[in-house]
């Protein structure tokens, strides 16, 4: 214990971080799926995706670090015994599989939760584009870590055959950062769409700004490969990417969870974020607010009806068709109001055509 705060050891630093950050990221989760129950009363594919994330890669990855640290991951490597330095290679080995997993996960959460806020094709095919990103990535670099060294160590960086690691390294946080930027961009083009206030537009983007924090973990992840090359004290000179590992971890899980806490899901619901128009597609479908008055108003009265709600968007033109009859209509009665509205999308005219069979 004599020299666990001199500066001869960096296992604290590395156990304290990977700890208190996946505390963190716990306390994120929890309070998105909370809110998202509470709210939908259900839980979607992106919540799935960020639990699998959380409990079953992010978790295990902060034991098998802990678990380097405890076979003397932070010391000097003099300091190590053989034995111990072949399980830390292992346990660091195993953890890499096992960060780029949690990242592919926690990333595509953050796609799934962006598509979810447009029905345009146009933004869907953009979410297919930054997925395809994200897949081949995480295939490369899984790929590429697993037989990073020559079977049958392929774990055995220190004495085995291996590949250039440091470029490699580089590779794979310069891939790590691309698709970080296409997914911002992915939201900020979202965003960009809305037919809203700048006002307004600024406040979606701050929901999704605070991804620039995980490209910011990145950069500092890089700047710390370049000090482990040719290192000849493995077990002190990683620990500093280790941490930034951690770090970007987090970051990714936990600003996943941001946009869907319930202030900023109110938000997006309560102006509009939630319906993103196409400026190419002519024809959408009702959304939640009209449904909503439709089937309340069919609980109103005491006959069978069926309510059919067409969204026609051309510029600011909107019609609404509205049928009601019972079983043994004989006459029907058809009747047309046009209406002007002004709401924050701007001034439209509505069209609504109610046509109700009578005996």
């Amino acid at each position: 214990m004599g020299t666990r705060f001199t500066g001869d050891s960096k296992d604290p630093a590395v156990n304290v971080t990977t700890w208190f950050l996946l505390v963190v990221v716990i306390l994120g989760v929890a309070a998105r799926l909370g809110t998202k129950f509470r709210i939908f009363r259900k839980l979607t594919v992106d919540d799935y995706l960020i639990i699998a994330s959380l409990v079953a890669l992010c978790v295990t990855q902060s034991i098998v670090v802990s678990l380097a640290v405890g076979s003397g991951y932070g010391k000097h490597h003099t300091k190590v015994s053989n034995a111990d330095f072949d399980q830390v290679m292992k346990d660091l080995y195993a953890a890499s599989l096992l960060y780029i997993s949690s990242l592919c996960l926690s990333k595509l959460s953050f796609v799934v939760f962006i598509r979810g806020l447009s029905i345009a094709k146009k933004d869907h095919f953009r979410s297919t584009v930054v997925v395809t990103a994200i897949g081949s990535w995480t295939v490369v670099s899984l790929i590429g870590n697993a037989f990073q060294c020559g079977l049958p160590s392929t774990w055995d960086f220190w004495g085995g055959k291996c590949i250039n690691l440091t470029a490699w390294r580089y590779f794979v946080c310069s891939g790590n950062m691309v698709t970080e930027a296409m997914m911002l961009a992915q939201a900020l083009l979202l965003i960009y769409r809305v037919q809203a206030s700048l006002k307004k537009r600024l406040v979606f983007a701050g929901i999704f700004l605070p991804r620039v924090l995980v490209i910011g973990a990145i950069i500092g992840q890089l700047s710390f490969i370049h000090t482990t090359a040719d290192s000849n004290d493995p077990t002190y000179d990683m620990c500093d990417m280790t941490i930034t590992e951690e770090m970007v971890q987090c970051l990714s899980i936990v600003t996943a969870c941001w946009g869907q806490l319930k202030p900023f899901l109110t938000w997006l619901k309560s102006n509009g974020g939630l319906q993103v128009p196409s400026t190419e597609a002519t024809t959408s479908y009702k959304l939640h607010d009209r449904t909503s008055r439709l089937q309340s108003l069919s609980r109103s009265r005491s006959k069978q009806r069926r309510d059919v709600g067409i969204l026609t968007r051309n510029d600011s033109l909107v019609v609404s068709v509205m049928q009601d009859w019972e079983v043994d209509s004989q006459s029907s009665q058809t009747q047309i109001i046009r209406e002007n509205q002004h709401g924050w999308m701007g001034e439209r005219s509505e069209v609504i055509i109610h046509a109700t069979n009578k005996p």
